[in-house]
């Protein structure tokens, strides 16, 4: 399901500005150094794991034996590979937009999965950049916890309007 598959609940007289998603890649690695801690501890115990199943069988070991590392390969699954797949899932679900009175956050296709934020409250944004055309926007909102817009292609659309809403909201005696 793309996101111009379906229609965002705009009110009469409502206008889309902007609509994006998370750049795949960006989404799926963005916490990439848990996952490499995570497959290399995975390599590891697995190791292990072999090893205490051969002196299990070979050696009449006691089965415990086996007990002990299956909690950390099963860890270091989740950890590593498991978190990529999960991040590569969630993606696909993920999508934003930006009208000129609310902005939209949708992830997945259940309607309680769909959160609506008025531009009103907005009172500021940051952004962390990872190159020149990929950043994650965290917007902050006057009495809600901030949300966060990860991993967008081409930010600065976005940013401008925000800058623009942001700006409109200050009173006329607070611009420096």
């Amino acid at each position: 399901m793309s996101g111009r598959e379906w229609q965002w609940p705009l009110e009469k007289g409502e206008n889309l500005l902007w609509q994006g998603r998370p750049a795949p890649r960006c989404f799926t690695f963005k916490n990439w150094k848990l996952a490499g801690i995570g497959i290399v501890l995975f390599l590891a115990s697995s190791f292990w794991l072999m090893l205490s199943i051969q002196l299990v069988r070979s050696d009449n070991h006691s089965w415990w034996l086996v007990m002990i590392p299956l909690p950390l390969v099963v860890l270091s699954l989740c950890l590593g590979p498991g978190q990529l797949f999960w991040a590569r899932w969630r993606w696909e679900q993920i999508y934003y937009a930006l009208s000129d009175q609310r902005l939209f956050v949708r992830i997945g296709s259940r309607e309680e999965n769909f959160l609506s934020y008025p531009l009103a409250a907005i009172r500021d944004w940051k952004q962390k950049r990872f190159g020149s055309q990929l950043a994650s926007v965290q917007i902050h909102f006057a009495a809600q916890k901030p949300v966060v817009l990860d991993c967008l292609e081409q930010p600065q659309i976005l940013l401008n309007h925000l800058d623009s809403i942001v700006r409109q909201q200050e009173p006329a005696g607070e611009s420096v």
